[in-house]
């Protein structure tokens, strides 16, 4: 059976070293809870208009079917809210999936 892919978490924060440590953060937190997660530090530096002046932000982007099935998940965001009180912490569920085509089933004739 293989390992399910990691969580991608995005990281936005003011300073390069600030978004270093936000990431070993998450990844403690989620090697805590088993789960395999992908730091990615988008945006150094530059921030949203709704953000704070010394805010950061974390998003866990999920797919459907292990937001709806994964407790640890949910435990990961807690824990970085938790530990990050200065910091966003958002989770967003990618459903798209969940409305992509299957493929068709062959039809089968009775005789």
């Amino acid at each position: 059976m293989s390992s399910p892919a990691p969580i991608l978490c995005e990281i936005v924060a003011l300073r390069s070293s600030h978004a270093a440590a936000l990431a070993e953060v998450a990844l403690l937190c989620a090697r805590d809870l088993g789960l395999q997660l992908k730091p990615k530090t988008l945006r150094i530096g530059h921030h949203e208009p709704t953000l704070g002046a010394n805010e950061s932000v974390l998003t866990l982007h999920l797919p459907a079917a292990l937001a709806a099935s994964q407790h640890p998940v949910w435990c990961l965001a807690c824990r970085l809210a938790c530990f990050l009180p200065g910091s966003r912490i958002s989770v967003l569920i990618q459903g798209a999936q969940a409305f992509e085509p299957t493929e068709p089933r062959s039809r089968q004739r009775s005789a």
